[in-house]
């Protein structure tokens, strides 16, 4: 592995959307990584937005089965009064093994509610919802990964080239 390669001492790894509702791949590796004593950093509880009642942004690169499977159980969440992003939140924080879970908020009012989530806690309800999407919505592989590599950045080119041109466009029509 890299980490083996390595001629520095790795303290830390920093792995996204890998601990998740949908995919927990991390798991298996946790007990590699505390035998070497490194620390994991799990980000992105949210897996890069596909957990949320939104959605994931268009530049995803998750399978169109696991969007679908994600807004299902956005869906079912909505029904049982309920929230997959708060679901998607405790379960990422909950295992003792994984100390840190990095978490992006797109503004202050995510910010809150994430702390919020975090100061009550996981409950009986809570846990019985986590299970259910888990078992319903996420059994088998669900990895937010599926559409390639070569897709994916193409895609992240194609929104970044948009904005870049509205972007010039509001200049030009700020500055005449």
């Amino acid at each position: 592995t890299v980490i083996e390669l390595s001629s520095v001492k790795i303290d830390v790894v920093l792995t996204y959307c890998k601990y998740t509702l949908n995919d927990t791949e991390l798991a298996g590796y946790l007990p590699w990584f505390h035998e070497q004593g490194i620390g994991v950093i799990n980000a992105s509880p949210f897996a890069m937005g596909l957990l949320t009642d939104l959605g994931p942004p268009k530049w995803h690169s998750a399978k169109p089965e696991t969007v679908e499977a994600a807004q299902n159980a956005a869906a079912f969440c909505r029904d049982e009064g309920a929230s997959l992003t708060k679901l998607a939140l405790q379960f990422s924080t909950s295992n003792p093994n994984i100390p840190i879970t990095l978490v992006g908020c797109e503004n202050i009012e995510h910010i809150k509610s994430n702390v919020d989530v975090m100061k009550n806690g996981v409950n009986q309800e809570d846990l019985v919802l986590i299970n259910t999407v888990r078992e319903t919505f996420f059994k088998g592989s669900h990895s937010w990964e599926g559409i390639g590599e070569e897709k994916f950045w193409k895609k992240v080119k194609e929104e970044m080239d948009k904005a870049t041109n509205m972007y010039w466009k509001m200049q030009s029509a700020t500055s005449h």
